[in-house]
């Protein structure tokens, strides 16, 4: 028999082969570049060219038909193929299988490892080093992002209120974050907690907000982030997401962190979904230089492009509390000042409320930048260096080049030296040079 091979059709996730001469359906899903792939071939009776390769069956994958078998499969294996070949004749004997299979084969891993093409890129005279952001400063647009920080830190709180923020878009928020003129929808993938929590604070964040119910879709998720790429894509193609929120690293990476190769997967899997993401991360600390950092492989925040810390301030048993988002990395702009933001949790109105928080007079006071903390102490009156640097915990080679290095404090008229010591200049004093109250 002559058999008439098909066109592949790529789909999100999936190549499809449809025969419709032999009434037949191939598809190849989950598909590596070693050759394993999942094949589900289907048949119906009858060979009318109109039931095989519908534009549903294209998009789905599925046919009226019903299915012959489904088999995960190393497809450059000839023992295996072999094997396939005489277990899918006894299901019809008369369609050549070793010829499709073949054909299906070399398709298949044709295109699994054909790549993305090369592109001649040529600056043009409208090219800029602006940045473009989703929620700008938080959010660098189409590509990953971290927010991490200690348990209890109200990071899951933040991100959903992010969320909210970006696919209302609330463009007159209070709360210094610009948003993008048009809505973008969010996927908030759940490693962590369940619907039943995540539906709570949405509504108690839609109450304090005021601006009226909104859905945000979410998904419980058990396996993690590079096992589930094709199923993401799918959705993210299907409902035209643009935001992709992962709650939280560890669980959605598995695996010894310390090790390079899940924060390669976790990140090659973000470049497959190819939008803007929001990872939460725990944080590690450096127990002799006090220095934090994501915990894990450096990788998770080398393949990041933003990054941010966040640090709560709560009293045990009160129903507020403030937190610091410090700006640790950012690979397309400056790094940002500290955002400062206040929360209220009301239990009898169920509201979550927030505002913007003056971080000055805090205990997150320290994650203002040195020279934003010095302008603060110095409120007080002039003081020396060395006592600049005791009170702030910090080197004190650092507050000098801080002050009097090139193009710092001094240089930029914000202090001036009163004997041995250095204070605000009048310009500062008088408001004419604000301080910064560490919340853009």
């Amino acid at each position: 028999m002559t058999v008439r091979h098909p066109k592949p059709v790529e789909g999100v996730g999936y190549i499809y082969f449809g025969y419709p001469a032999l009434g037949l359906s191939v598809t190849a899903e989950r598909v590596k570049d070693d050759g394993y792939c999942e094949l589900t071939f289907r048949q119906r009776n009858g060979t009318d060219e109109n039931l095989i390769g519908t534009k549903k069956e294209i998009l789905t994958g599925t046919t009226d038909g019903k299915i012959i078998h489904q088999t995960g499969i190393k497809l450059l294996s000839t023992s295996a193929m072999d094997s396939l070949a005489k277990t899918l004749k006894q299901k019809s004997n008369e369609t050549p299988w070793p010829e499709i299979l073949t054909f299906i084969t070399g398709e298949t891993i044709r295109i699994a490892r054909k790549g993305e093409p090369v592109i001649e890129v040529t600056p043009s005279e409208d090219t800029t080093l602006e940045v473009e952001y989703l929620l700008e400063p938080l959010l660098y647009l189409n590509h990953p992002n971290i927010i991490f920080g200690d348990y209890s830190s109200l990071k899951s709180v933040t991100a959903l209120s992010i969320g909210y923020i970006v696919q209302l878009p609330f463009h007159d928020n209070e709360l210094g974050l610009t948003t993008k003129t048009e809505s973008t929808k969010v996927l908030y993938l759940d490693w962590e907690d369940d619907q039943t929590t995540f539906a709570k604070r949405l509504g108690g964040l839609e109450r304090g907000f005021g601006n009226g119910t909104m859905p945000i879709l979410y998904l419980h998720m058990t396996d993690t982030l590079s096992n589930s790429v094709e199923r993401l894509r799918q959705i993210v193609s299907d409902r035209n997401i643009g935001l992709l929120i992962s709650d939280s690293l560890a669980p959605a990476s598995r695996g010894n962190l310390n090790d390079t190769e899940p924060a390669i997967k976790y990140h090659a899997a973000l470049r497959d979904i190819g939008i803007t993401s929001l990872t939460l991360a725990h944080t590690a600390k450096d127990q002799l230089t006090r220095q934090r950092s994501v915990f894990g492989s450096v990788y998770f925040s080398n393949l990041t492009r933003s990054i941010w810390e966040c640090k709560a301030e709560q009293e045990v048993g009160e129903p507020e509390a403030t937190i610091s988002l410090k700006n640790i990395k950012g690979n397309y702009s400056q790094l940002h000042h500290a955002l400062g933001y206040h929360f209220t949790f009301n239990n009898s109105n169920n509201t979550i409320s927030i505002a913007k928080a003056d971080l000055r007079n805090t205990s997150l006071s320290g994650t203002l930048s040195l020279s934003l903390q010095i302008k603060n102490l110095l409120r007080s009156g002039a003081k020396p260096i060395k006592d600049i640097a005791e009170a702030l915990d910090a080197n004190e080679a650092s507050v000098r080049t801080a002050i009097s290095g090139a193009n710092r404090m001094a240089q930029k008229g914000e202090l001036t030296k009163v004997g041995d010591s250095w204070g605000l200049t009048q310009a500062v004093q008088q408001g004419a040079m604000p301080i910064n109250q560490g919340a853009i």
